[in-house]
């Protein structure tokens, strides 16, 4: 290489420097995010100029997202691990090459207020929801004082000298005393309730081990659920009482044919990947709403897609979105809780690990016709061993619908003290 060659070398690297440094002399870099004080509370290198920041707020779901231009992450934990009462989720990430974009999840819409303190200008103050603020499923039910949420036993020391039998008695500790006991007073009326067993005929629903069928373990189960309601009074519908296949959309047409009170649909859960059968299991009760969840999607689609064509996909949002409002929407929650929280309970009592899966939201079709509060029951994953053989075991089977039937019975004694 010449001395020509040489100079015009370093003429280059030297100029690439300088652009390099006038472009980001004015990117600021977030050092820190943490929540005090009903606050996020952000830190930068140096000097913030609010002009370069943009609030929006969004719905469905309800959700704060701030835009910061001209500013970096210091790195990927930056605002990793936040967590606040009254906020769903906090995302803080790179948008784009200079933009930081936050995303603050609420479930409830609120007057969310961002300012710079006096302190320093290098920090900047997002407020966030005061608790009971806006009017989400969860703060609905907490303000219903007539509502009786159940709450999960208190955990028990083990002591080593306790006896088998003693730890089966320990875990029939009840959420709360039940309602098919002789103490309690139950519903003051009888009401109607449709129970629908999924899939059925040439639809087989998930299958375990090659030979276990979804549609049969629910029908099994159904059964059960409608001896135990009957039991309490209660005029009960099956969708279906045999092996034949019904389009969702016509299950909850049966339902509002028979202006049910209750629509619960029974189904088993399943994954794909044959290294997750051995790890995934648990009991999950779901309600109709959208979802970010990405489990709750693939759970969804897989329950819908025996029905739906590529045109009922298309127009899915469009339908979801007139029908998820009002009251059916906190009432079918309400339902969803007391459902999972009996079910848990009876299992539990004998038999040990039933994971809780938890209550969830999801775009699940078979619910999207209803008028009347309705959930869906994801009783077991049919594709892990150890629950799918309990899943086919009389005594388990009686002990989740005895649970469903609970949780339907707690929710109607618990309906009627808000109405009178």
């Amino acid at each position: 290489m010449g001395k020509v060659s040489r100079l015009r070398f370093f003429q280059f690297i030297l100029f690439f420097l300088i652009l390099s440094t006038s472009l980001f002399a004015n990117t600021n870099i977030l050092k820190k995010a943490e929540v005090r004080n009903k606050e996020l509370r952000l830190v930068f290198s140096s000097w913030l100029n609010t002009k370069n920041i943009k609030k929006m707020s969004l719905n469905n779901p309800p959700r704060v997202v701030i835009d910061i231009k001209k500013a970096r992450l210091a790195n990927r934990s930056v605002g990793a691990n936040l967590s606040c009462a009254g906020v769903r989720s906090f995302r803080i990430s790179q948008y784009k090459r200079d933009v930081i974009r936050i995303v603050i999840e609420t479930g409830a819409s609120y007057k969310c207020r961002h300012y710079q303190p006096m302190s320093s200008r290098s920090f900047y103050h997002i407020s966030l929801p005061k608790k009971g603020k806006g009017r989400s499923i969860a703060s609905v039910i907490a303000d219903d004082e007539n509502y009786q949420v159940p709450q999960k036993p208190r955990a028990h020391k083990k002591n080593p000298i306790v006896t088998q039998r003693e730890e089966v008695i320990d875990k029939e500790v009840s959420f709360f005393p039940s309602l098919f006991s002789s103490s309690s007073k139950g519903t003051k009326k009888s009401y109607t309730i449709v129970v629908d067993a999924g899939h059925g005929g040439t639809d087989s629903g998930a299958v375990g081990a090659g030979r276990y069928y979804e549609k049969t373990v629910v029908l099994q189960i159904a059964k059960r659920v409608v001896k135990y309601l009957k039991q309490k009074g209660h005029k009960v519908k099956m969708t279906r009482t045999n092996d034949r296949f019904i389009k969702l959309k016509n299950r909850t047409k049966f339902a509002n044919r028979y202006h049910a009170d209750i629509f619960v649909s029974i189904h088993a859960n399943a994954v794909g990947k044959a290294s997750r059968r051995n790890i995934v299991h648990g009991i999950e009760t779901y309600y109709l709403q959208k979802t970010r969840s990405a489990k709750s999607k693939r759970i969804a689609a897989l329950e819908n897609s025996v029905v739906l064509d590529e045109n009922d996909r298309l127009s899915q949002n469009v339908i979801l979105d007139a029908v998820l409002s009002g009251p059916k929407l906190v009432e079918s929650n309400k339902l969803a809780i007391d459902i999972q929280s009996r079910m848990l309970n009876n299992v539990r009592s004998n038999y040990r690990g039933v994971r809780d899966g938890g209550v969830k939201p999801a775009p699940f079709w078979v619910l999207v016709g209803a008028q009347m509060p309705s959930v869906l029951v994801e009783v077991g994953y049919i594709t892990h061993p150890k629950e799918r053989a309990r899943l086919f075991t009389p005594d388990y089977q009686a002990k989740l619908a005895r649970g469903i039937a609970e949780g339907v019975s707690n929710y109607l004694v618990n309906h009627e003290r808000a109405i009178d």
